[in-house]
């Protein structure tokens, strides 16, 4: 009865190590789609404010429309450094000013 258990023990112990390599591949290829996302929307961002910028010339806004815009960059700029510190400190978490900032309901 005990040769049994512990050739149960090796059994689990020898799936676990071959689970192992396949954990690892699972978890780089969470990183590279987390990492590709990252990269395609600062990506996005920066084409599409370099489809939209250089054809202002010329535009005025009145205070409504400046408003508008300076709320919604200071969200694009929370945002970003909400991104960089996540990828240089590991801090993901998001204080009470931060989330209402980026809900659009506070600054």
């Amino acid at each position: 009865m005990r040769r049994s258990s512990t050739s149960s023990a090796s059994r689990s112990s020898t799936g676990r190590k071959e689970a192992a390599p396949q954990l690892d591949q699972l978890r780089q290829m969470a990183h590279n789609t987390q990492f590709m996302d990252l990269v395609a929307a600062c990506t996005q961002f920066t084409v599409t404010a370099g489809r939209i910028v250089p054809n202002l010339r010329g535009e005025h806004y009145d205070d409504g429309e400046r408003e508008t815009i300076g709320r919604g960059l200071a969200r694009v700029r929370a945002s970003a450094d909400w991104i960089e510190n996540a990828v240089t400190r590991g801090e993901v978490d998001l204080d009470e000013q931060l989330q209402k900032l980026l809900k659009g309901s506070g600054e």
